[in-house]
């Protein structure tokens, strides 16, 4: 099942020792539940890839999130 409605944005979460990371996050819009997936970049770093990806992956209806590192 794929869902054409979804919420894409730039988020920040808090790490370890209180630092903050910027992420991107991509669900599917409804009531949910929905499983979820981790993506982590590769060596170069995070890149329009990621991005790409982790909305994909909201479009199959999945709860994604790309953090930068």
């Amino acid at each position: 099942m794929s869902y054409q409605g979804m919420i894409a944005e730039n988020v920040s979460i808090q790490g370890d020792k209180g630092d903050w990371i910027s992420a991107y996050a991509a669900r599917p819009l409804g009531p949910g539940p929905f499983p979820g997936v981790v993506l982590v970049h590769h060596a170069p770093g995070w890149d329009e890839w990621y991005h790409e990806a982790t909305r994909k992956f909201a479009h199959h209806g999945y709860a994604a999130i790309s953090h930068n590192l």
